[in-house]
């Protein structure tokens, strides 16, 4: 029997569970956004199709709703599983609007979704399908990817990326492999590797990573982080801005620098007493530093 893919869970915030589990299914179509009719496509081809999960045995509530031949299926939430079952990502939510018989087996159904988020671009399948024997052991493998699959890396990594370890004490140095920072992803792909291993985690963007900074991802405030080996210039975007800096990575450090000294934000205060002027390479004291001199050719 093939493993089931994805799964349908319930999103109803007035039932519980929030997240009980209505079906488990093969496969999905029409689920990535890059599938879907383009622009130019006839006037009645521009209605975006619904999700469809293929080969679905459904349970619990789904199952009473289709036994009952009942309209109202319900709103979902679809999940991509790894082969342990285990949930990679949220891929999609929406109304179940129908259903058919399944070719695949005596007993299963197709469902029919209508999405109300943003489908996943299609580079997100490459990623799940590198995580569904579970946490990859290759270091850099997100850098295959593109800006788009870099994000939902660190989506799964997230949730199965983390090491269960304690968390090594304020002060340790981690060395960033460089090589493969082009964008702003690649920059928080490459940060948690550095502190967590392959396919590690330690925050997606600043509000994330500031969380992390609190504890229970592997490394505590304050760390130094430094970029042990750069990008190609040829790799860069935009290689001809000013310094020869990547534009991607320049507004992130940027960013870090403004946020210096806000409330709620502690893991990103300066130690020093001026704090360290990231955007020029100056300073090795705060909280993260990537020093940007080590970036020119």
């Amino acid at each position: 029997m093939q493993l089931p893919r994805y799964a349908l869970a319930a999103y109803d915030p007035d039932r519980s569970p929030y997240d009980d589990i209505w079906a488990l299914c093969a496969d999905a179509e029409q689920l990535f956004a890059d599938q879907l009719p383009d622009g130019d496509a006839a006037p009645d081809e521009l209605v975006e199709p619904p999700v469809r999960l293929i080969g679905c045995s459904p349970r619990g509530a789904l199952r009473d709703a289709l036994e009952a031949g009942g309209s109202d299926l319900g709103h979902g939430r679809v999940l991509r599983l790894g082969s342990m079952g285990q949930t990679l990502q949220h891929a999609v939510e929406g109304e179940v609007v129908a259903w058919i018989p399944s070719a695949r087996g005596r007993g299963l159904v197709d469902l029919a979704l209508d999405p109300w988020t943003v489908r996943p671009p299609r580079a997100a399948r490459e990623v799940w399908d590198i995580w569904w024997c579970g946490r990859p052991e290759e270091r850099n493998g997100w850098a295959r990817h593109g800006t788009a699959g870099r994000a939902h890396w660190l989506g799964v990594a997230r949730v199965n990326g983390r090491r269960r370890r304690p968390d090594a004490g304020p002060g340790v140095s981690y060395h960033l492999d460089g090589r493969h920072i082009t964008d702003e992803p690649a920059f928080y792909c490459a940060l948690g590797e550095a502190l967590n291993g392959p396919a590690g985690y330690f925050g997606r963007d600043l509000d994330t990573l500031s969380e992390c900074l609190r504890g229970g991802f592997g490394a505590l405030a304050a760390l130094h982080a430094r970029l042990a080996r750069r990008a190609h210039r040829a790799d860069l975007p935009g290689r001809d801005t000013p310094h020869g800096r990547p534009p991607a990575l320049l507004r992130g450090t940027a960013r870090l620098r403004r946020t210096r000294g806000r409330r709620g934000r502690p893991g990103l205060r300066p130690s020093g007493r001026d704090g360290p002027d990231l955007a020029r390479g100056r300073g090795a004291r705060g909280r993260l530093s990537v020093p940007w001199s080590s970036m020119k050719s």
